[in-house]
């Protein structure tokens, strides 16, 4: 049975500051399989590498001080605007920090350009090296022209990728992907799916979701905007799981980008039936990473890459 890809999520963010090129580097000397990181952009229409859509307070400063919620979007600043910011620290006794507690400070490390994770990638990887880029948007808020623009900037820019042929595209946002597609079919592109128990209206009705939770199953619900002119409640299958892969499968897409939980083996049977190729993201823990090896998951995106690495091999 073939061993899963190991693949440093935002670089390896359990082990080193996320989403930037001194954890890429670091993921790299490690000898992972590939890297993923968020791409996001900037009011002046830079592509950068960022995770949430707001800087995160616990993860920022600027001249040394901790930045304050409520924190600007990263597509209210300018490039330059991030150009001040040390990203290389945790703040310490901040609850962020409690789940991040095995990551290595390296001060002074920056929101780096999507066009310098190219270059890193093409300077320090052979051919068989994969990038995994997210495009980010905000599921609720954003538009369809707000999605369409952010994966305009990225064929662009991705037009001239001296690691093009190695890139995955990877989004919640399946607007997004629909954008990529179009300029380049040839490229692997994965339908990411929320959990599938926020996302599915009739998961433990007795005990509503709140917060983000609860208003990304609201929108699910009816329909989920970010599906594009996709709709799950309109295919078959008899659980939400098989109702969401067949989405895909409509959608002409090819990969699941999964939360690891939901990577069972009746949804990886489904996912056979539909020829889905199945990655699995979020996973940290050993014991979950044999146990989707053994399902036949191609990929694992880990905070941990470095357990990866004890992975045993998997026995037919």
């Amino acid at each position: 049975m073939k061993r899963p890809l190991n693949i440093a999520h935002r670089g390896g963010a359990n082990l080193w500051p996320e989403n930037t090129l001194e954890a890429f580097g670091n993921a790299i000397n490690a000898g992972v399989d590939g890297i993923e990181c968020d791409i996001q952009h900037t009011r002046d229409d830079r592509l950068v590498i960022h995770h949430d859509d707001r800087l995160k307070p616990e993860a920022t400063r600027e001249s040394g001080n901790w930045l304050t919620a409520p924190t600007p979007r990263i597509r209210e600043l300018d490039r330059s605007e991030l150009d001040v910011l040390d990203v290389g620290r945790l703040q310490p006794d901040s609850a962020y920090s409690q789940t991040r507690a095995g990551q290595t400070p390296i001060d002074g490390a920056r929101i780096p350009d999507f066009d310098a994770v190219n270059q890193l990638i093409a300077n320090r990887t052979g051919p068989e090296f994969r990038l995994y880029c997210e495009l980010k948007t905000h599921l609720l808020d954003d538009t369809d022209a707000h999605a369409g623009h952010l994966a305009d900037l990225f064929c662009t820019t991705l037009a001239t990728s001296p690691v093009r042929a190695r890139t995955h595209v990877v989004s919640f946002d399946w607007r997004c992907l629909e954008h990529v597609r179009a300029a380049f079919p040839e490229l692997p592109i994965a339908h990411t799916t929320p959990p599938l128990f926020v996302t599915d209206p009739d998961c433990d009705p007795e005990t509503p979701l709140s917060g983000l939770r609860g208003q990304l199953r609201a929108a699910s619900a009816a329909g989920a905007k970010w599906l594009g002119k996709h709709d799950w409640r309109d295919q078959p299958g008899q659980t939400h799981g098989e109702k969401m892969l067949a989405t895909i499968a409509a959608a002409g897409g090819q990969h699941w980008f999964a939360f690891h939980q939901d990577v069972t083996p009746d949804n990886m049977a489904c996912a056979t039936r539909l020829k889905l190729n199945v990655s699995a993201w979020n996973v940290n823990e050993l014991a979950d990473m044999e146990r989707l090896a053994r399902l036949g998951v191609s990929a694992i995106i880990t905070d941990r890459p470095d357990l990866m690495h004890d992975l045993p091999e998997i026995q037919n």
